[in-house]
């Protein structure tokens, strides 16, 4: 496997929206509120089956993997909201380089090397469901999400020998949904946890879901370091002129990052 550095510097949004200068819970006074941060991913886990032009690969890595190769993720988010309505943007970026067993094709058996990189972009519309505060006066929030991804998975199997080389890119757009629900933890920490899905058999697209548990601890009234764990899965497949070309895969992981309010 190569030397890979894999990272995403975006702006993006922590986790939801409400009272004061919270990562997880914007402003809803009427007035318009932004928020940012940039991520990092380490996925402990990446397994599943790569195909290009009818060629299958079949990769599992862990975390020393990840750690000895540093195979990495980005993702993030920037949303805007004016009381309950509210605008989002979100990026992702994950990829990874290995050794692994071929499946199916000419090297059937043999070890090759798979490479493989996925980003996309949603853009979506939100709304607050419902906010409020628990008995001990922490608060809390409920938002759905909905909208368009747009996607771009490149993929490419080698071989030794020059028995196989493989590899293509496809581009496509597909709706999204998500849910999200936040929570204020104790003084200064905050929790949220969101879920989104996406494809629903378009353009390919069988499913794509990701699911996120984060929490965030609060500087001062603008700056956070935010962590926690997500998981993401794709199953997507289509017909080229080679082969079918496609990808059954899943990762998850940690995630840290840094968010910063700026209204």
């Amino acid at each position: 496997m190569r030397l890979k550095l894999l990272f995403s510097f975006m702006m993006s949004v922590a986790w939801g929206c409400g009272a004061h200068a919270n990562p997880l819970r914007l402003n809803t006074d009427g007035s318009w509120n932004f928020h940012g941060s940039v991520a990092l991913f380490a996925a402990t886990t990446t397994k599943g089956t790569t195909t290009v032009n009818g060629n299958s690969a079949d990769v599992d890595l862990n975390l020393r993997d990840a750690l000895d190769h540093l195979d990495f993720t980005g993702t993030g988010r920037v949303e805007a909201w004016n009381g309950r309505l509210g605008l989002i943007a979100e990026g992702h970026y994950i990829g990874f380089s290995a050794s692994a067993r071929a499946t199916s094709g000419p090297a059937a058996g043999a070890t090759v090397n798979v490479e493989s990189t996925q980003s996309w972009m949603s853009f979506l519309v939100g709304y607050q469901v419902t906010d409020g505060q628990f008995a001990n006066g922490r608060p809390y929030s409920f938002d759905v999400q909905g909208g368009a991804r747009y996607n771009r998975l490149t993929q490419e199997i080698v071989g030794s020998g020059g028995v196989l080389n493989v590899g293509g890119t496809e581009r496509w757009w597909e709706p999204v949904i998500g849910a999200r629900y936040s929570w204020g933890i104790a003084d200064g920490w905050d929790g949220a946890f969101m879920v989104d899905a996406s494809g629903f058999d378009t353009n390919g697209n069988e499913l794509a879901w990701s699911a996120t548990l984060g929490l965030a601890r609060r500087f001062n009234e603008r700056s956070s370091l935010v962590f926690g764990w997500r998981h993401y899965d794709i199953d997507f497949s289509t017909a080229r002129a080679g082969g079918p070309f496609g990808t059954d895969l899943y990762s998850s992981g940690p995630f840290i990052g840094y968010a910063y309010t700026f209204n």
